[in-house]
């Protein structure tokens, strides 16, 4: 990673080699090409590790309210993190990302992560929902993508704010 962050794709085999301790014929005996290597090392550092750990330790005296705005700043964050990391990595040109590998959806598994982990957080609030986990997972990943791209400055809005949007709509009263 380091190496990426550093000379972005363009990086050679053998400076690979030479960061890892080992003989450049060696990098193709695990990854058939230059841009495969790329990419597992992209997919191990965007794995939402340390989103996952931050929503299972989300307290459990929390309301409603409160597990939401924190679900949407940790998602919103994570959002942040990964975006920051393809610019870190690819940033402007020359740089260009490399040709994806055949079936390369890795961002399939690390959304479904996701899912699952905002799934676990929300499945003590579960009585007080009207529509499944799975459907206030997804308009928490929404608000929390836009919430970050088209903010001012890329900053985003007082979670709770968001959080009581989410949990009572945007009509008055009992509208």
């Amino acid at each position: 990673m380091p190496l990426l962050i550093a000379n972005g794709p363009d990086l050679s085999t053998k400076e690979i080699a030479q960061a890892a301790g080992v003989a450049e014929g060696t990098i193709f005996r695990v990854f058939e090409t230059k841009a495969d290597l790329v990419h597992a090392t992209l997919d191990a550092a965007l794995t939402p590790t340390e989103a996952l750990a931050a929503l299972n330790a989300l307290p459990e005296d929390q309301t409603l309210i409160q597990r939401l705005a924190a679900i949407i700043q940790i998602v919103a964050d994570e959002m942040v993190r990964t975006r920051t990391l393809f610019v870190t990595v690819f940033g402007k040109p020359p740089h260009g990302q490399p040709p994806k590998p055949p079936d390369h959806r890795p961002h399939l598994k690390r959304l479904e992560l996701f899912r699952t982990g905002i799934a676990t957080a929300l499945d003590p609030y579960s009585d007080q929902l009207s529509v499944p986990i799975e459907k206030v997972g997804q308009l928490i990943t929404a608000v929390s993508v836009a919430g970050r791209m088209f903010s001012p400055n890329q900053q985003f809005d007082d979670p709770i704010e968001w959080a009581e949007l989410i949990a009572h709509g945007i009509a008055k009263g009992n509208q």
